[in-house]
């Protein structure tokens, strides 16, 4: 290298003989720093074997986890040499360097290993191929699993013991180069549960490792994505970890045949509900039923906000913190950090419900009942008298054939989110480049107008997700000849959160709150997640969400199976789509409308009707996906006028009174006329009567007159029943949905 640069200078400065000068310097100079003849790399010097802590607890893994190993085993590493060169070339000596070794993973059978990482770096895909050379042998941890056969011929047969009741594995010759020729610190993604288990599946095993009988189980237990219990650990701390997860309560129903402990799960789980008759029995001329509620902590005792550590599944379960605040600024905070991976909107609504629950404890209270409700124990809810909210017991003292029970509030459905003001946010994640196999799932859309600018075309929305958790992108073509050729639309990276709806949705009242009804959905995985949200970030358009052609709000999102949840709260016929209200069936699609997750096709305006047919490929080969659309252009179309009202006339006819609506604007913010998004406004007016049609008109105002003369003039006499449709109009897509009233007339 000197040889050529100073030549060059020299040739430069002082024409040929210096280029001859700086030539012999650069030689002499290339000599002095990268010698002659045989060259031999650099050898590693310390190659210490990744340390193994003596005494670490090796964690019980449950449902899917992120765990660091322990290294139990390796006979160092191994270093292997190379000649290269010779001839007119420099002769060279390489060294290369391996290393196999032993990582334990969980005191539990597992079912499988996903991916690895090395140093942070992906080592093996979710596909199972490694980056590096290497061998891997996988043990499950079964009480049968036999020795290594590696650790067989290094050790002997009696040194080697087979681990069993631990899963491990064993590497064999992993290559080190890229690792700093040292064994890279290893992390495994562990697939320990087929299906996610709940706190109560996850009771049941660590009280088998103890050997005591699993605890029998009521209410609901929302499944837990991963878990990880350390052996070192007592149950007592297992389980106050798993209490906040699934709003656990432990009852001691004492000994006997029906004894034992009993986990209940979820607040409205009412175990006993006292009638009001015995809140005022008399026994031996004393009123025992005599409640003494309301005592009251002061609110201070409350932290102002909780912040919730967790491994993130999404993030490739890295470290994640999410806050629940109930008041600004938080000067108080509580932190909890616990080896649970679960969703970023889980985390939060977990720090939600544990601030809920710390502003109802702050009531307790006191009962007396009679001796024939005994069999409330310490950790049920129960319902008192009239009060429709819960109470837990915490104490039970008995006097003299009387029941004292000491209770504490437990929150309401309506409080388990007091903050909500913002949707969880995970943050940006760099992860590694891994795409896993699964196919892609696309719905088109043809929606009503979203929130943002109106479009001037017909407007396509395409929703795309995998039945597998791992699904990240898919490309999206189309094609207007059937098939017979594509072209690119653009990439999807987002999935959807989208889904079907196990039930029939029931007809509802349009415009106004429905608590009465709630739907139930099943999301396409079980990664996905639905979470509740106040009622001012609904009507602001949190949780917009399709159902069959029907757009619907909901308030809260209850988990009750993984990937399940029951939907209440709802607003119906959302941005003019009230005329889908009663046209529902079992099994309509689920698709949650976020803007960012959604790709946008617009097609010229003279394609409506025209079919269009798109392609959704993945750039690991897996199956591709197909779905056709004829767009209707639903987000040009008028909305139903509002508000219509039909007033008889003296002379036997009526007249017609409505509200413009305008697709350009759902609020009605000023008291004011709604913008008028179409060109100009025309309506079309239909009159009815016994099932024909009797009269068309079209007109520029929101009133139209019928008057007696009209009525003679169609032939009509005698009490009449009407009915009036009226429909706005559009230059572009003709007329909208139409508003119907009816009148009797004499």
């Amino acid at each position: 290298m000197a040889t050529l640069v100073l030549t060059a200078v020299g040739t430069a400065v002082a024409g040929p003989l210096g280029g001859l000068v700086g030539s012999f310097l650069g030689a002499s100079l290339d000599r002095v720093i990268f010698g002659s003849g045989r060259q031999q790399s650099s050898r590693s010097g310390n190659l210490a074997v990744q340390s193994s802590a003596y005494g670490e607890p090796i964690p019980r893994i449950y449902g899917r986890m992120r765990v660091a190993g322990n290294l139990i085993w390796s006979p160092g590493i191994r270093e292997s040499q190379a000649r290269s060169g010779g001839g007119k070339q420099r002769a060279g000596t390489g060294y290369t360097y391996s290393a196999s070794f032993a990582v334990a993973l969980a005191a539990r059978h597992v079912g499988a290993i996903a991916r690895i990482w090395a140093d942070g770096k992906l080592l093996r895909n979710s596909g199972g191929s490694f980056v590096v050379a290497t061998t891997m042998r996988f043990y499950p941890g079964t009480e049968a699993q036999s020795a290594d056969p590696l650790i067989v011929a290094t050790e002997g047969l009696a040194h080697a013991p087979a681990y069993r009741g631990i899963a491990y594995v064993v590497f064999e010759d992993l290559a080190l180069a890229d690792y700093g020729n040292r064994i890279p610190n290893l992390t495994f993604e562990i697939i320990a549960d087929s299906e996610a288990p709940d706190a109560a599946d996850i009771a049941a095993d660590l009280f088998g490792t103890v050997g005591l009988p699993a605890p029998a189980t009521t209410g609901v237990f929302a499944p837990i994505h991963g878990f990880a219990a350390l052996r070192a650990g007592s149950l007592r701390s297992q389980l106050e970890t798993l209490i906040p997860l699934a709003d656990l309560a432990i009852a001691d129903l004492g000994a006997g045949s029906d004894g034992g402990l009993v986990l209940r799960g979820g607040p409205g789980n009412v175990i006993a509900s006292i009638p009001a008759a015995d809140l005022g029995t008399v026994v031996a001329g004393e009123a025992i039923g005599t409640r003494q509620f309301d005592t009251r902590a002061a609110v201070a005792a409350v932290p102002d906000a909780v912040a919730i550590g967790f491994f993130d599944p999404a993030r490739d379960y890295q470290l994640g913190l999410q806050r629940a605040v109930r008041r600004a600024p938080a000067q108080r905070c509580e932190q909890h950090d616990i080896a649970v991976a679960f969703a970023a909107p889980a985390a939060k609504a977990l720090g939600e419900r544990m601030i809920g629950a710390a502003l109802a404890r702050r009531t307790t209270g006191e009962v007396r009942l009679p001796w024939r409700h005994a069999a409330v124990r310490v950790g049920d809810t129960i319902i008192a008298g009239t009060d429709p909210l819960p109470w837990r017991v915490r104490n039970i003292a008995l006097e003299t054939m009387v029941l004292r029970l000491t209770v504490e509030r437990l929150p309401s459905a309506a409080r388990q989110a007091v903050t909500g003001a913002s949707a969880a946010d995970a943050g940006r994640s760099l992860a590694n480049l891994d795409l896993p196999n699964g196919p892609t799932e696309i719905h088109l859309l043809d929606l009503p107008p979203l929130p943002g600018a109106l479009p001037g075309t017909p407007r396509i929305w395409i929703a795309a997700a995998g039945p597998q958790p791992g699904w990240r992108s898919a490309e999206i073509d189309v094609s207007i000849d059937d098939g017979d050729s594509y072209s690119w639309v653009g990439t999807i990276s987002d999935a959807t959160v989208m889904g079907v709806a196990d039930q029939v949705l029931a007809d509802g009242p349009a415009h106004i709150w429905d608590w009465h009804s709630s739907l139930e959905v099943t999301l396409l995985n079980a990664a996905m997640w639905l979470e509740s949200r106040p009622i001012a970030a609904v009507l602001a358009g949190a949780n917009l969400a399709l159902v069959g052609d029907e757009l619907i709000q909901f308030a809260e999102a209850l988990p009750i199976a993984p990937g399940r949840f029951r939907l209440s709260g709802l607003l119906r016929g959302r941005r003019g789509s009230e005329a889908e209200i009663g046209r529902h069936a079992a099994g309509d699609r689920f698709v949650l409308l976020d803007a960012a997750r959604l790709f946008a096709f617009d097609p010229p305006l003279d394609a409506m009707g025209s079919s269009f047919q798109f392609r959704a490929s993945h750039r690991s080969g897996a199956a591709n996906s197909f779905a056709t659309v004829v767009p209707v252009g639903r987000a040009l179309q008028p909305l139903a006028p509002s508000h219509l009202t039909l007033l008889p006339r003296g002379d036997g006819g009526m007249t017609a009174l409505w509200v413009r609506r305008s697709r350009a604007g759902f609020g009605w913010t000023d008291g004011t006329d709604a913008p008028l998004a179409e060109d100009s406004e025309r309506y079309r007016v239909e009159l009815w009567h016994a099932g024909q049609l009797v009269r068309a008109a079209d007109t520029s105002t929101t009133a139209w007159d019928y008057d007696g003369a009209a009525r003679l003039a169609d032939g009509i006499t005698g009490p009449a029943l009407f009915e009036v449709r009226v429909r706005q109009t559009s230059g572009l897509v003709g007329a909208g949905n139409s508003a119907t009233a009816q009148i009797a007339v004499d």
